[in-house]
């Protein structure tokens, strides 16, 4: 990242949290919002609210309703009337209960949404043009019916009817083949390409029947207020044989179609992708995408935090993209893959296993195999929790944070600093429910009265509310175990020193008074 960079605006904290997470629903949500966090967030994040058969709203029947459970069109334009909203285009799969694929498995081929789904068949096939010719035609599904039938016959070098060595190509984070068996009505079984689970199935992105979809998809979060939208596991949409299925060149071609639709109806596009950092430094400049997220950051500041030196996350902050997202933990977990190449093989495993001696037995059951639901890029525990619940290293991280350029994020267990929720996850098995637990309102009101909280709420405030937050920013240079960054505007300045070792920090302004101290 370049140093005296200047920002047009002052992109405010974004709160990240589940529709049913503060509070039972969008109404809640909404009271929330008004009463305890009015100055300290600016926008709102809320994870998928449709409709939807699992994976905690990540597998949805519809993108044009909200659930009931949650609340009706009116909750949420109320919410995005004073906040800025973002919500989730899930573009890479459908819940298997959604029309579309109900409709498939009940008329199968003449289903109008036979073309919405990847069969093994339709990825190994080679020919991708309909000949014009009746006898291109008649040699096109004559032979493509014989080797069909040879590959399925085949179990040494093929599995489900697709190439086991291009079966190894592909990038997914569950093991195995993405094939999952499905019989349709007439007794006639499919293999479906299903990335996460047979309860989520891929949609087919050369369909124009699933573009059209989409498009309709995006007119209707316009008409809820969208200004953000999250393009939910678009590294995954593409497929191609022969390649690893993941952020190929049909991907970056999609991802800017969407965004040509996204801006039309004045939405700003933020591609998810958990992957080598050099892949979001690539996203960050694709004509059309707006942001991209910093997930680097929550690993670098823990290796940082833990070691007391400064090295590989300052390194970060000179090269990291300037139109970032900034987070430190979301609705997943702390993610591993991201810092590939920017931290040494040894200085990851030490840091892993810090993170489960201070996450404790939860954050180990969470992340293991035994576990439902488990990615084996990340490690699911709250950010609280992995810093061994230590306010001072906790809010050094915020202060951090919070003075990067771009958009701070904050998931809404990291805003009321929460620790793992043991409870939680002994009664679902699911390793991602440690990190996501169900705050009441009244619970709320006592969380809000803790002073790390209030800090917190502080330091935020702060951020939404300073005008050199537009102007310059700058890294500067210290120590191996300080990081300084400074903010210039009109005269006005903030500058931030955090000790690594000692967890202690303060902020100044330009007449060297001490606004924040910890």
């Amino acid at each position: 990242m370049k140093d005296n960079i200047e920002y047009k605006e002052n992109s405010g904290v974004q709160l990240i949290t589940y529709a049913d997470s503060l509070g039972n629903n969008l109404n809640d949500l909404k009271y929330v919002l008004d009463t305890h966090l009015k100055s300290v967030v600016k926008g709102v994040h809320i994870l998928p609210f449709y409709p939807s058969s699992g994976d905690r709203g990540f597998a949805p029947l519809t993108h044009r309703k909200i659930d009931p459970a949650f609340g009706r069109v009116e909750d949420l334009s109320a919410i995005s009337a004073d906040y800025n909203l973002m919500a989730d285009l899930i573009v890479n799969h459908v819940s298997k209960e959604s029309k579309y694929f109900q409709d498939y498995l009940a008329k199968g081929d003449r289903s109008k949404y036979h073309n919405f789904f990847i069969n093994a068949r339709y990825f190994s096939r080679r020919w991708y043009k309909r000949p014009k010719s009746k006898l291109g035609r008649f040699f096109y599904f004559s032979i493509g019916q014989i080797v069909t039938i040879m590959r399925n016959l085949d179990f040494i070098f093929h599995e489900q009817g697709v190439n086991r060595l291009i079966l190894k190509k592909i990038y997914r984070p569950r093991p195995g083949s993405p094939f999952v068996k499905f019989i349709r009505a007439d007794g006639s079984k499919r293999y479906l390409w299903c990335t996460f689970s047979p309860e989520q199935i891929d949609l087919n992105i050369k369909s124009l029947a699933v573009r059209r979809k989409f498009r309709r998809d995006i007119r209707f979060l316009e008409t809820l207020g969208v200004k953000y939208l999250r393009l939910d596991a678009v590294a995954y949409a593409g497929k191609q044989r022969s390649t690893n299925s993941f952020l190929i060149p049909r991907t970056y071609i999609f991802i800017k179609w969407l965004a040509r639709h996204a801006h039309h109806h004045g939405m700003k596009v933020v591609p998810e992708v958990h992957f080598h950092y050099k892949t979001q430094i690539s996203l960050a400049h694709l004509n059309g995408v707006d942001y991209v997220y910093d997930f680097a950051l929550p690993f670098l500041m823990l290796n940082a935090l833990f070691s007391g030196r400064g090295q590989y996350l300052k390194n970060w902050f000179k090269i990291r993209p300037q139109n970032s997202i900034s987070n430190l933990d979301t609705h997943d977990g702390i993610g591993v893959v991201d810092v590939e190449d920017l931290l040494p093989p040894e200085e990851i495993q030490k840091t892993t296993d810090q993170v489960y001696r201070n996450g404790g037995n939860a954050a180990t059951r969470a992340s293991g195999s035994s576990s439902v639901n488990v990615d084996v890029y990340q490690i699911n525990c709250t950010y609280y929790s992995a810093l061994d619940k230590n306010d001072k290293a906790y809010l050094l991280a915020r202060a951090i944070q919070l003075f990067l350029p771009g958009i701070p994020q904050i998931y809404y267990v990291g805003l009321f600093v929460g620790a793992n929720d043991k409870k939680l996850l002994n009664k679902t098995k699911n390793g991602r429910d440690v990190n996501r637990h169900y705050y009441t309102l009244a619970e709320i009101e006592q969380e809000k009265e803790r002073e790390v909280v209030k800090k917190l709420f502080k330091l935020c405030k702060l951020r939404n509310s300073n005008p050199v937050f537009r102007g310059k920013y700058k890294l500067d240079n210290t120590s191996e175990n300080i990081i300084g960054i400074t903010w210039r505007k009109n005269g006005k300045s903030l500058s931030l020193k955090a000790d690594l070792e000692t967890k202690s920090f303060e902020i100044r302004d330009e007449l060297e008074r001490t606004i924040f101290s910890v």
